[in-house]
């Protein structure tokens, strides 16, 4: 038996040292979050672009910026340079936005690309940026193609990606001082400049052709070439701005931060800890048990129902259960202003997965009760069934 013991345990030994090794030594799942840092090469990091720019401005030197722009701007520096901010969120607060902007005033280039900008950053340059809230674009196959509109840089057939990108471009902007540089779908501006002071600032709302997966099975053209409008001089790499910043904006920080408070908070610490050590016992009476209230819900839908049996008011609860209908479709599909007409059927049916011609019978009744005066029993029982059916057939 001692025998048949050992004998198992090494096999179990084995097995287990085998999964370990197997673990180790199987493929990683590749990592598709968003996060732009210079040091990843996961798709969407920015590796293969930090090698670029040592070919984009030669012999120039590459500064590596980690902090707010209000504290690595020298503001009293006489050499310009360029800054080139590369996120999905550029929302600087009001000390960074002015330093920023002072030092484009005095003529320094600034290069930004991103999906979405802050309403204090918007405000200031008087731009307005369309950005799908909802979009999933970023998961869909399908190709994307980009343009730029200076003729020695635009493609004849624009720069082509195999992978679809997000929704994002300019609706307005201030005509005077911003000319557009560049273009994509439906002809959407999606790269502006606007001369401010002495200075330029690019805006740019499609980020991710800046990627590892865009540069390598993209168009790396297209990404060399926007950042060609920027001289070739010294230039300042923003690291600060990115979305895996990690940022701690908790009171504690500075309270930890300055040794006389940290020293009162930890004593604090410790005399509550000696109160609960000494104090623990109890000095209050037994709290009573108090009794959870009973769940009247089905009461509460018996006297309602019974409510609406009286007064046989068929179609105000037509109506009711229409409403909870939409406000259904708007909560998992994202759906409004629902009519018989138009898409709406065709929509419904692609998101829920329910038959085209059972959801056209569904907005068909609800076209027609939303007019009506009175509804007979028969009519109200088909309908609720109707939308008993759709609510256990939709995903």
């Amino acid at each position: 038996m001692f025998r048949n013991s050992r004998l198992y345990l090494s096999v179990t030994a084995i097995l287990f040292i085998i999964l370990i090794a197997f673990e180790h030594y199987a493929p990683k799942p590749l990592d598709w979050t968003i996060t732009y840092n210079p040091e990843s090469k996961s798709p969407y990091g920015c590796y293969v672009l930090n090698d670029l720019y040592g070919s984009l401005f030669p012999d120039q030197f590459l500064e590596n910026n980690y902090d707010g722009f209000f504290t690595s701007l020298d503001s009293t520096s006489t050499e310009n340079k360029n800054i080139i901010v590369i996120t999905s969120d550029f929302a600087p607060d009001t000390y960074d936005l002015d330093a920023l902007l002072k030092s484009v005033e005095k003529g320094n280039d600034i290069f930004i690309s991103s999906t979405s900008f802050g309403k204090l950053f918007k405000e200031k340059l008087k731009i307005e940026i369309f950005v799908h809230a909802f979009n999933t674009s970023l998961y869909q196959k399908g190709e994307e193609v980009l343009n730029l509109l200076n003729p020695e840089l635009q493609a004849d057939s624009g720069y082509q990606y195999s992978k679809r990108m997000p929704l994002a471009y300019f609706t307005a902007f201030d005509t005077i001082n911003t000319r557009k540089l560049g273009t994509y779908r439906f002809g959407k501006v999606n790269f502006i400049c606007t001369q401010y002071g002495s200075g330029k600032l690019f805006i740019h709302t499609l980020p991710l052709v800046f990627t590892n997966y865009h540069l390598i099975y993209g168009n790396t053209d297209y990404a060399s070439k926007v950042l060609s409008y920027l001289p070739n001089r010294q230039t300042m790499l923003d690291n600060y701005y990115k979305p895996d910043r990690i940022v701690n904006s908790s009171p504690m920080r500075y309270l930890l931060s300055q040794p006389p408070l940290q020293s009162a908070y930890y004593l604090l610490l410790l005399t509550l800890l000696l109160y609960m050590v000494f104090e623990s016992k109890r000095r209050q009476r037994v709290i009573p048990v108090i009794k959870a209230p009973e769940n009247r819900s089905l009461q509460f839908v018996k006297t309602i129902g019974s409510l609406y049996l009286g007064q046989r008011n068929n179609i105000d609860l037509a109506k009711k259960m229409m409403i909870y209908f939409r406000e259904f479709l708007r909560e998992h599909y994202f759906l409004t202003n629902i009519s018989a007409s138009g898409q709406s059927a065709a929509l419904i049916s692609q998101k829920s997965g329910v038959q085209l011609k059972f959801v056209k019978l569904i907005l068909d009744s609800m076209a027609y009760y939303d007019q009506a005066s009175r509804i007979s029993d028969e009519g109200l029982i088909e309908l609720n069934r109707k939308m008993e059916q759709f609510y256990k057939q939709c995903l």
